[in-house]
């Protein structure tokens, strides 16, 4: 029995690839463990790559997305009032960890 090579993904150079990268690895996990098929799990982790940060009303509105969600509102206030990337990224761990 041979089993075909699962293709490689190229991790985006973006600033925030690796980690968006991580984070549709840790769904896809999710979903394994849920018993979803491989077609579902690689629609989550695709969804999850092509995620746009700054689309809000993207990101679910459960329990489990509740503090990312509020943080992505936050760092989407400040990148609009002008902050700098690092108060940006501040403001969005803070409010993450809250």
């Amino acid at each position: 029995m041979t089993c075909s090579a699962h293709p490689k993904f190229e991790i985006p150079d973006g600033p925030h690839g690796k980690l968006r990268y991580e984070s549709a690895m840790r769904h896809a996990q999710a979903a394994k463990k849920a018993g979803k098929s491989t077609q579902e799990i690689h629609a989550v982790f695709k969804k999850i790559m092509a995620f746009d940060p700054m689309d809000i009303d993207a990101i679910p509105t459960d329990a489990a997305h509740a503090k990312y969600r509020s943080a992505a509102i936050h760092a989407k206030k400040a990148l609009e009032a002008g902050n700098s990337m690092d108060e940006v990224h501040e403001i969005f761990r803070r409010v993450k960890k809250e």
